[in-house]
Parts: structure tokens; sequence; C-alpha cells
């Protein structure tokens, strides 16, 4: 089956055609971005367990490059700076881990709104595409009789590939946002669990 007459948009008109330009666009940034954040919560994740597995050992200088990317060397790293907890140094440490946590997860999460937005904003942009390509086939109709099935179901066809390419490009960003967050509130409530049990041993 020749399917090259439903993407050159003869019937729909330019505007169809730069939606699924538009699409493109946003489903390569959202893969990127998808890439991307595997890459990072894999290195988290891995540093952490890494971290776990050394707890009560003396950490060598070598991996403290890796270790930049755990919470929990982080947590150690600043409890370890205030040797005696009085009142007034554990109102200091709660402060300036809250402020360092906030910017690592803060780091960790970044790109992740643009990934939400994608999931909202390309459905729509789809459907746009879809609804102006029929309008545009009905204009062209407008005063014929005759052929008509003929001119509107190719029409038609290619005016829901918009509608298509807007859930191809949503469904992969939404699932991996939903699964992002998973992990990211996981990392989370690991690293307040790990920062409570460290202070209280103090």
């Amino acid at each position: 089956m020749d399917i090259r007459w439903l993407l050159s948009f003869k019937m729909t008109g330019w505007f169809c055609g730069g939606v699924i330009v538009v699409l493109a666009v946003l489903s390569i940034v959202s893969w990127s971005l998808i890439f991307q954040k595997m890459a990072a919560f894999r290195r988290a994740r891995r540093a952490n367990s890494f971290f776990r597995s050394m707890s009560g050992t003396e950490i060598s200088e070598k991996y403290t490059a890796f270790f930049a990317y755990s919470c929990l060397y982080l947590i150690s790293w600043k409890v370890n700076q205030f040797p005696l907890l009085d009142e007034k140094n554990l109102l200091k440490l709660e402060e300036e881990l809250k402020i360092e946590l906030n910017e690592y997860f803060e780091n960790l999460s970044s790109g992740l709104p643009i990934l939400g937005s994608i999931t909202s904003v390309a459905p729509f942009v789809g459907l746009l595409g879809t609804v102006w390509g029929i309008m545009v086939i009905f204009g062209r109709m407008h005063g014929q009789v005759a052929g008509v099935s003929e001119m509107v179901a190719p029409g038609v066809a290619q005016a829901l590939i918009a509608t298509v390419a807007g859930l191809i490009t949503a469904i992969p960003a939404l699932f991996f946002y939903n699964y992002f967050t998973m992990i990211l509130r996981s990392l989370s409530s690991e690293a307040d669990t790990y920062a409570s049990r460290l202070i209280s041993k103090k």
C-alpha cells in the first residue's frame, strides 16, 4: 500500500503539515529529555546504593566524584561538619541540609516540567491540526456534489495523522514523566529517612 499521499498534505494545507513539524520537534525534545533523565536517575540510584554498601568504611577520594550524585553522601558529608549538635547547631544543620537537598533535587528534576508540558500540549496540538485539516477539506468541497466520498476520505485520513502524531508524542512523555516523578519521590523519602536517622545518632 502506497501511503506517500498521506504525508503530502495537499488536501489539508500547509497548517496541518506545520503541526506535524511542531509535533516532530516536540517528540525529539521529549526523547532527549527522557534519555537524559534516565541516565541522571540511574547515576543517582547507583551512587546511593554504592554509598550504602560502603557504610561504616572509610571512603576513598577516588569515589568522591561518583558520590556527588548521591543525596545520602551529601547528607553524611554535611552532618559530619557538625561534630557537636547542640540546639543552635541542630537548627543550622537542618537549615543547611534543607538548602542543599532542595538544590540537589531541583538539579535532578530539571527538565521534568518541560516533559510534563509536552504530555499536556501535544494531544491538543495534534487535535488542532486535525480540526483545521477537516475544515479545509469541507471548505474545498463547497459547491461540489460528485465525487464527494473520493475527496473526503483521503483528506480526513491526512488530517487524522496530526492527532495520531500528537498521541505518539504525548504517551511516552506521560509514561516517563510519571516514572521519573515516582523515582524522585522515592529518592526524596530515602534522603529524609537517612537524614533523620543520622541526626538522631548524634
